[in-house]
């Protein structure tokens, strides 16, 4: 077996060689390769591909995604956060991920991370001796606003994918009871200043500046509008062939990404909302606020309501105790854990109790 690695040069002309369009399983969509090209925390040393290859073929391959990691009173440290891996089923218990896990630790000197696992995928991570034993765990709540059996059971099992039509009636009439129990529900907001914008501009990074000191990965104006210029999921009704060949999500019905600001009455921003809408599932990725959230909680509502939510989930402590405490339109209410694992070196950087991750840190907010 063969593992090549590729940087971000190197993944430009792959994808745009006559062997990536021949690859009977792609390893990443052309527009994240794209993405990762102009990633503005990515050297151009950086390894963001490892492919695993046996006779010229792709048996497996491993994603990572730069980014720069700030730990109070120590140096700037390149980081990377996995971002994917796959292994051809015919080579899976082969060693194959693992090889690929030693490459891509040696190539990254040990500094990695993760977060979204599977959790039933532990135990191959823990194999590797790389990563903490104990993942550090992000509180969260998630809002369930509409019934969507129809994309959740089948997900979990295929008894039930022939029963689909039976899945959309259910989740029509609960939705029909539940619209009308949400109307009930109002979140006005012309009373506060809001103002939607289409990118993150000068008077919202120096407002990120003074409020994201705290966070492990702070992101500035380049950093977040590369984010939607450059999106790894793009709105489309039908995969084209080659999406279909990729393992991972390259298109959808629906994503959207949603900015805004929030001032007060004298008009200084006083918050910042950084939304995507995929598929009417609804997140906050990044959010800046000074002070108390309580109008930034009527904002979300508003919008939940406004987009027909299906779903929505916040990690921001502000946030998660709003709207635990606060009385919502949503028709349950769960407390959800995030895990992040990381590199046993890395981790002795991160013991300071106030320092913050945000929601759509690592590759959260692409997905």
């Amino acid at each position: 077996m063969e593992i090549i690695s590729l940087n971000k040069t190197d993944l430009l002309a792959y994808v745009n060689s006559p062997s990536f369009s021949k690859e009977r399983n792609l390893p990443i969509s052309f527009h994240r390769a794209v993405s990762h090209a102009k990633n503005p925390r990515a050297n151009a040393n950086d390894i963001v591909l490892f492919l695993a290859k046996e006779k010229e073929e792709l048996i497996g391959y491993f994603g990572v995604l730069p980014d720069l990691f700030f730990a109070p009173k120590q140096p700037i440290v390149k980081v990377g956060w996995v971002s994917c891996i796959w292994v051809k089923d015919s080579h899976r218990g082969k060693g194959v991920t693992a090889d690929l896990f030693r490459e891509a630790h040696f190539k990254w000197n040990g500094n990695l991370l993760l977060t979204d696992y599977v959790p039933a995928t532990k135990k191959m991570y823990d194999a590797t001796g790389f990563f903490i034993q104990r993942p550090l765990v992000k509180k969260g709540v998630r809002l369930y606003l509409k019934s969507d059996l129809q994309n959740i059971l089948p997900a979990k099992t295929n008894l039930v994918k022939q029963e689909s039509g039976l899945l959309k009636a259910i989740d029509k009439a609960g939705n029909s009871i539940l619209s009308s129990y949400q109307s009930n529900f109002k979140y006005p907001i012309d009373h506060l200043n809001l103002e939607e914008v289409n990118e993150v501009d000068d008077e919202i990074e120096n407002f990120i500046l003074h409020q994201n000191g705290k966070d492990y990965f702070q992101r500035k104006k380049r950093e977040l509008n590369w984010i939607l210029a450059e999106p790894w999921v793009l709105e489309n009704d039908e995969k084209k062939e080659l999406h279909k060949r990729y393992y991972f999500s390259s298109s959808d019905h629906v994503f959207k990404n949603y900015l805004y600001k929030l001032k007060d009455d004298q008009g200084k921003l006083k918050a910042f909302f950084f939304f995507t809408n995929r598929n009417e599932v609804i997140k906050l990725p990044y959010f800046y606020a000074k002070g108390l959230v309580k109008d930034e909680i009527t904002v979300i509502l508003h919008f939940l309501q406004k987009w027909n939510a299906k779903v929505f989930t916040s990690f921001h402590p502000k946030l998660v105790s709003g709207l635990m405490e606060q009385k919502t339109m949503a028709f349950h209410k769960k407390e959800i854990d995030r895990n992040f694992l990381i590199d046993k070196q890395l981790s002795k950087m991160m013991t300071h109790p106030n320092l913050f991750i945000q929601d759509g840190d690592g590759d959260a907010v692409f997905t």
